[in-house]
């Protein structure tokens, strides 16, 4: 389990089991028992905070990754690995979550 991997998880609510990113940082991933993750979505809706990121991965549909929908989730509810996404989309996603937290400057 590492950033930038795409797994299908049980992210609970409405949103039930789906695409996830995990954001959180590879090195201490071993060490936690959550990991941050953001939403993979087929609803493309325009917004900065939504990066396309195609069928990478294994994704059966044209998908976006959310920088709005951010969870913080126990690995095991991350319960199926599907692919990893390439750097140039995981530092689109890097500016989009910045930008969605307001933590630029």
């Amino acid at each position: 389990m590492k950033r930038g991997e795409i797994w299908e998880a049980n992210v609970g609510g409405k949103a039930g089991r789906r695409p996830v990113l995990i954001l959180t940082r590879s090195p201490v991933i071993p060490y936690l028992s959550k990991v941050v993750v953001a939403e993979i979505t087929t609803q493309g809706k325009g917004y900065p905070t939504q990066i396309a990121i195609g069928q990478n991965s294994n994704l059966r549909k044209d998908s976006f990754v959310s920088a709005d929908s951010l969870h913080t989730l126990p690995k095991d509810r991350l319960v199926k690995y599907l692919g990893d996404l390439p750097m140039s989309l995981q530092n689109e996603i890097n500016k989009a979550v910045i930008f969605a937290l307001n933590l630029a400057g």
